[in-house]
């Protein structure tokens, strides 16, 4: 077999075709697992295309930019000759890749459609040049398409690549396929971007013509007539485990250190030893990935040491980067990276006793990772005083929590800690915890301010959170503020570990022991009610057991149940402040309440809380 690494143009720009074999299964990729990663991997490259193309006034200089960019891998395919007749296209078989491939020619036709929309006729030429043969050397109209699937797949297929056909009158999609979703999918995403930017659309489409030419890389195989294409197939998707980042990192760190002249046996003794152990390899959750926990920690790793985001695909080619460009001896990073370890363990395993260990909890909670790098060189600088290091994460809760109450995006998370992480590198003087401050109160950006107490309150009263925000959430919500009320002096405060659910006080099937009040169009009144059912203040936290008992009961039942039951301040708060009604008044006001509390359990960025 003969293996290549080929840009797109390499694979698609010849007149080919590329067939599924027969027995191959159909079509499967999805949004979630793939189409939306490949979408965030394309944007990455992309985002840094347009950084380094900042500013250049000619030619010579954009293609400067395309070097200086990172190509993303897409993996491999394993293609196989099939016999031709002279003056017959070249055709492969893929014995590997297909979905891959597929998908690439859906994405370049969706690309294709939004430069058609855009009058951009440059790119959406260029994007033709990887999708269609030559007319002149074809035999059928199905030879056009450079990707042939298999049976199932071939309508929708060709009504997709035909929208971009200019051989085609096909003008809409004619089904609800996974292809046609596919197509859709990148469709939005790419409109969304062009659409949405600081730059015209012209140049957005131009970086994304440049990134599907030229900076996107798949390894090629082409097998040779004596291969086995079954037992290479085999190999490739079912046999042996695969090694994760970590290994590839731990076997080039130990090369290295053989180098230096140092002993890998001790070093990996001393050093290593523990990330080779099962609880370091399990499979951890990062947002909508499952990757293994070891990889997890060494991304944050590398992202804290390079200051800037490292992609969980590139970890290991980045890891090598970084350990040709550094001065470090091999085992001073070792002792770096363990170091850090027992770091990242107290953040992933917190003490819920401390307040770091709240926030670690919180943060948990939240499901956000974006500031595991800032919090690794926070806690990993032993100098930096503990009053400093509190604030430091008081106030990254405060901001992200006000920013998940506001119902705020998170799109930008990594690049604003990113920037901080820079800042904190920056100060001398130890002053961590008024650095954090200083540099969140002044983010002004939609995607990054820091929502005052007015904004609180009128997200609280104003925003549905049921089924809108996660009930997990919700309840650290409740917990928090619970913790607020007994945090007296005189009470004990303490964490709430039972597993409590959240309640609708006005059920959500209210018609049956609720009516209204008859003051308004019933109409009116209704979507009132329907709004305010999922409003903050009309929901609490209750045990398993009690939730169900009184779920659709009456306020005077369902007050009755929760004053006998009840240990929580927040219940009894609202049983003795509202005892006689509940109604759409009550909830408002218990929607001011909370807000009221949350804003002290997280200060605005202008409180004098700060300067204490």
């Amino acid at each position: 077999m003969k293996a290549d690494t080929l840009d797109l143009k390499d694979i698609f720009r010849k007149d080919a075709r590329y067939v599924v074999p027969r027995f191959q299964r159909p079509y499967v990729w999805k949004e979630e697992e793939h189409w939306q990663l490949l979408w965030e991997d394309l944007r990455q490259v992309i985002d840094e295309l347009l950084e380094h193309q900042e500013g250049a006034t000619d030619r010579f200089e954009r293609e400067d930019a395309q070097l200086e960019t990172s190509p993303h891998f897409l993996g491999a395919v394993v293609l196989e000759q099939i016999p031709a007749p002279t003056r017959k296209l070249e055709s492969r078989e893929i014995i590997d890749g297909q979905q891959r491939l597929i998908t690439l020619q859906v994405l370049l036709s969706a690309a294709h459609d939004v430069a058609e929309a855009y009058d951009d006729e440059r790119s959406a030429s260029m994007f033709e040049k990887l999708m269609f043969n030559d007319e002149d050397l074809i035999n059928t109209e199905d030879d056009r398409l450079k990707v042939w699937p298999i049976e199932s797949d071939q309508e929708a297929f060709v009504n997709v690549m035909s929208l971009s056909d200019p051989q085609s009158a096909v003008s809409t999609l004619e089904g609800d396929e996974t292809l046609q979703d596919c197509f859709q999918y990148f469709r939005k995403q790419i409109d969304e971007w062009v659409s949405q930017g600081d730059l015209p659309p012209a140049e957005y489409l131009d970086a994304l013509v440049t990134t599907m030419w030229q900076l996107l890389r798949i390894v090629v195989i082409d097998l040779e007539s004596n291969d086995d294409a079954q037992v290479i197939f085999e190999t490739l998707n079912a046999r042996g485990t695969p090694l994760l980042a970590a290994d590839l990192i731990k076997n080039y760190l130990f090369r290295e250190a053989r180098i230096e002249q140092n002993d890998p046996g001790e070093l990996h003794e001393k050093y290593w030893k523990q990330f080779d152990q099962e609880d370091w390899r399990v499979e951890v959750s990062q947002g909508r990935l499952e990757r293994p926990k070891v990889d997890v920690f060494l991304t944050h790793w590398l992202t804290m040491e390079m200051g800037q985001q490292v992609r969980a695909k590139k970890l290991f080619p980045t890891f090598r980067k970084y350990l040709d460009q550094t001065d470090r001896s091999t085992e001073e990073i070792l002792k770096d990276i363990d170091y850090y370890a027992s770091i990242y363990e107290g953040i992933t395993d917190p003490d819920r006793d401390t307040r770091e260990g709240v926030f670690f909890h919180r943060l948990d909670v939240l499901d956000t990772t974006t500031p595991y790098p800032v919090l690794l060189w926070i806690f990993g600088h032993d100098d930096y005083a503990p009053t400093q290091r509190i604030k430091a994460v008081e106030a990254i809760e405060s901001w992200l929590m006000r920013r998940m109450l506001c119902r705020l995006t998170t799109k930008n998370y990594n690049k604003i800690f990113i920037e901080l992480l820079e800042e904190l590198k920056h100060r001398e003087d130890g002053q961590v915890g008024e650095t954090v401050v200083e540099f969140l109160t002044k983010r002004e950006g939609e995607s990054d301010y820091w929502p005052t107490d007015d904004d609180l309150t009128s997200a609280m009263t104003g925003l549905q959170y049921w089924a809108r925000v996660n009930q997990r959430r919700l309840k650290m919500v409740f917990s928090a503020i619970e913790r607020e009320l007994r945090d007296t002096g005189y009470s004990e405060t303490l964490e709430i570990t039972q597993n409590l659910e959240i309640e609708h006080l006005l059920p959500q099937e209210w018609s049956h022991h609720w009516s209204l009040p008859g003051e308004k169009p019933r109409e009116v009144e209704q979507i009132e009610r329907d709004k305010l059912k999922n409003s903050i203040g009309n929901l609490t936290i209750l045990t398993d057991k009690l939730n169900p008992s009184i779920s659709n009961a009456t306020w005077d039942e369902k007050r009755e149940a929760i004053a006998d039951h009840t240990v929580l301040r927040i219940n009894r708060h609202l049983v003795t402040e509202w005892p006689d009604e509940w109604n759409e008044q009550t909830i408002t006001e218990r929607s001011e309440w909370l807000a009221t509390k949350a804003s002290h359990v997280w200060p605005e960025p202008d409180a004098s809380y700060w300067e204490s």
